[in-house]
């Protein structure tokens, strides 16, 4: 019977939405909006900080990054000294494991495809508690010529056979054997694809490495029911006894603010986009709540349509309990439809996220609607149903009331609704404003160099083939147009940079501290590519030969951190390869983030120094010339790969992504709150004028002029956005502090700004408010009373 009962009133709510398609479509369209929103933020926020990569027991894994606070180094990779360290603390962590980055170049079926992945410790795929799909993972005493392969390029690369496991596969000339496969869910980092045993040699574990040749990533997972804070606590006591010893090196890493911070799995994986997702998540929850108070203020402007049939229904003999019931059945369907289409936005959504070039895109593209996700879509979109349906079913329940009491009672809560709205659209468009700035400030900042007309592209080197550089150069420079070329390693803005300690040669109690620079392996005329000011001395030259006497060259900013009042020149320095001379000193470069102040550099010629098994072309000319770029590898190597072809524009503009992003997305967010509340207080006031034209009339029968009418309906009106305005000053204030730190060179809580959205959304409410009540009292009192 009770099935039947809501077959009924599910039929009798459909044909109450079809009589006003107009209205359900509405509010179908602002619960997807809201729906829509939300599910596809918090698909995110659970691929990349709830379920960091939708690992298996992720929670109790933890990353160690190095400091050195003095320096300005705060979130750096570790050293093998760190690693041997954390790997003794037996009592904190049951597994430890280090992962080094590595590029390899794979020749199958006679073609060279370029291959990124990690070479790993032995205890890798134990920290994350995974387990092979196919052979076994990497042993204690594994050679380095093993590989484990993604499924996907099992799949790709091998056709998905099984026979692929114990076969030989050649990487960068060398054979290697595939002792297994990884499960398909599994990716550390995101966009790895294979896996090789990492071997640390003896000397890079050694105490006085530490600071050296950080370029390790440290995983730990934790021991038992050993927390995230007592493990944190055993290596800060573990570095605070180092640096109480009595010894010279750790009196130079103390000097140097050195520490070992540990850090949750997801919250290492979110990175940057950590609190840009939390901003996001707040602001599709305000245009949710925006869209369920207008929905709501919708259906109690329909209500009073409603009166004469609910009372008619209870002299019937309906019940209470029927009436709430099918009142909440309607909003609960509203909702339903509302949460299926939103759910349908969200999945044409989430593809468009790895479009936009920010950091971790590559993990973006691993995120989905799962069943769970979906259900929590569903849930939402019910609960805003019910949400926006119970103020409305009460009020239709309030009969004895005198008439003029519900009007009353129904306002205030239109009001308090409106108020609500106000609020959420002032902060999203007041915090809009500011990332805008923002953005703005930091596309004016110089990078130190010119990025118009420069194509860059990396490729992996040949193994034994020393004149491959020199070959490739030489077919660079004779394109059409070309006015230079050069290789080096990094390259501004590409993210392959590597820091590592540096001495300087009889300063080293005079700076008083650990160095710490980047290291740059370039050609001669990569200056003159791309337009690095030259300050003092001379640049590389192709003399700078691995016969000749070691050089490099430093920028102004190592210069002056370390040489103050000096003249760097003549000066030596070890990073690379023992003690290099300084022949010359150049322009600051920004190459990480263009917010980010010019990190120190040394740069060593491409000839000496050369150790990375990849290298990036630059080549300055007439349009792009990414075809030219491809051909010369071609002529010089046909085996070699080419891969990661952009502008250097390009890469500058990538760097630039997250915060285009972040204000694209909040500005769509904060418009739609703004139209969901301007359309609320619309609403409002045009209902409240039409259920008082007759008194209207009556006014102005009696003598009242069209302004007094106008102002008294205007203060009404204006009553509930101005509280809404206050509150969003309110909680902008309050809010200062969380945000502060997405700002570039704008303060959180800046008056000018605020008083400006502030006057704006005032000005909008205001038209909102007079539109309605200068048609009432611009009518004829005539006409009005006789139409009454």
């Amino acid at each position: 019977m009770w099935i039947d009962a809501l077959r009924r009133d599910l039929h009798f709510a459909v044909r109450v939405l079809r009589r006003k398609p107009a209205f359900a479509v509405a509010v179908i369209l602002t619960v997807a909006l809201g729906i829509g929103a939300n599910t596809a933020v918090v698909s995110v926020v659970e691929t990349v900080l709830i379920n960091p990569l939708g690992l298996r027991r992720a929670d109790t894994v933890m990353v160690a990054r190095t400091q050195f606070t003095k320096l300005g180094v705060f979130h750096g990779q570790a050293s093998g000294t760190e690693f041997r360290e954390l790997q003794s603390f037996t009592d904190a962590f049951s597994a430890v494991a280090a992962i080094e980055d590595r590029a390899w170049t794979l020749f199958a079926d006679g073609k060279a495809s370029r291959l990124v992945g990690e070479a790993v410790t032995p205890d890798f795929f134990r920290v994350f508690s995974e387990a092979p799909v196919l052979g076994r993972f990497f042993t204690a005493d594994e050679n380095a010529f093993s590989v484990v392969l993604s499924d996907r390029v099992w799949r790709s690369q091998f056709g998905g056979n099984a026979s692929t496991v114990g076969s030989i596969i050649t990487l960068d000339g060398a054979s290697y054997r595939v002792v297994g496969i990884a499960p398909a869910a599994f990716r550390v980092p995101a966009a790895a694809q294979i896996w090789t045993p990492l071997v640390l040699e003896p000397e890079r574990l050694l105490d006085s490495e530490r600071g050296r040749n950080a370029n390790l990533t440290l995983f730990a997972r934790r021991k038992g029911a050993v927390s995230e804070a007592q493990a944190a606590d055993r290596v800060h006591r573990y570095v605070a006894a180092l640096k109480a010893a009595d010894a010279s090196q750790t009196s130079e890493i103390s000097k140097a603010g050195y520490d070992i911070e540990l850090v949750s799995l997801g919250r290492y994986v979110a990175g940057d986009l950590r609190r840009p997702l939390f901003l996001l998540w707040a602001a599709a929850l305000v245009v949710l709540i925006t869209g369920c108070a207008n929905v709501a203020g919708l259906l109690l402007t329909r209500a009073s349509a409603r009166r004469q049939e609910m009372a008619i229904r209870i002299a019937l003999g309906a019940s209470t309990g029927q009436i709430i019931h099918q009142l909440l059945l309607e909003s609960l369907l509203l909702g339903a439809l509302g949460g299926l289409t939103g759910l349908a936005l969200a999945a044409m959504a989430l593809p468009m996220l790895s479009r936009f070039a920010i950091p971790g895109a590559d993990m973006l593209a691993l995120v989905s609607l799962d069943s769970r996700l979906l259900l929590y879509g569903l849930v939402l979109a019910l609960a805003s149903g019910l949400l926006f349906g119970v103020v409305p079913a009460i009020q239709l329940l309030q009969q004895r009331q005198s008439l003029q009491s519900v009007g009353s009672q129904r306002r205030r809560f239109q009001d308090a609704l409106v108020s609500a709205e106000v609020c959420g659209a002032f902060v999203l468009i007041v915090l809009t404003t500011l990332l805008l700035r923002s953005l703005w400030a930091v596309e004016r900042i110089e990078p130190g160099f010119d990025p118009q007309g420069v194509t860059t592209a990396f490729f992996l080197k040949p193994q034994g083939d020393p004149g491959f550089s020199m070959r490739l150069l030489a077919a660079l420079g004779a394109g059409p147009g070309v006015q230079s070329a050069a290789l080096a390693n990094p390259i501004p803005f590409a993210n392959t940079g590597i820091t590592a300690g540096f001495a300087i040669k009889g300063h080293e109690q005079a700076s008083g501290m650990l160095g710490q620079a980047q290291g740059v392996q370039i050609t001669p005329d990569y200056f003159r590519t791309v337009r690095v000011p030259l300050v003092r001395g001379r640049g590389l030259e192709a003399s700078d030969t691995p016969t000749s006497p070691f050089v490099c060259v430093i920028d102004a900013t190592l210069a002056k951190r370390f040489f103050p009042g000096q003249d760097p020149i003549g000066q030596e320095v070890a990073m690379f390869n023992g003690w290099a001379r300084v022949v010359g000193v150049v322009g600051a470069v920004r190459g990480a983030a263009l917010e980010e102040e010019a990190r120190p550099t040394i740069y060593y010629s491409f000839e000496q120094v050369s150790f990375l098994p990849y290298a990036a072309i630059l080549v300055r000319g007439t349009g792009s010339a990414a075809g030219l770029i491809q051909a010369a590898v071609h002529q010089a190597a046909a085996s070699v790969p080419v891969y990661d072809v952009k502008s250097l524009g390009e890469r500058l503009d990538d760097t630039l992504g997250l915060r285009r992003a972040l204000v694209l997305l909040l500005s769509a967010f904060g418009i739609t709150s703004l139209l969901l509340a301007i359309t609320g207080i619309y609403s409002v006031i045009a209902q409240v004028v039409s259920e008082r034209t007759h008194e209207i009339g009556i006014r102005i029968a009696l003598g009242a002029r069209r302004s007094q009418i106008l102002s008294h309906f205007m203060r009404q009106g204006l009553r509930a956005g101005l509280l809404g305005l206050a509150l969003g000053v309110g909680a902008v204030a309050y809010a200062q502090r969380w945000f502060a730190s997405m700002l570039y060179q704008v303060a959180a809580f800046d008056s000018v700004g605020v008083a400006s959205v502030f006057l704006g959304i005032f000005t909008l409410l205001t038209i909102a408010v007079w539109w309605p009540v200068h048609r009432a009292a611009g009518a004829d009192p005539q006409r009005v009373l006789r139409h009454e």
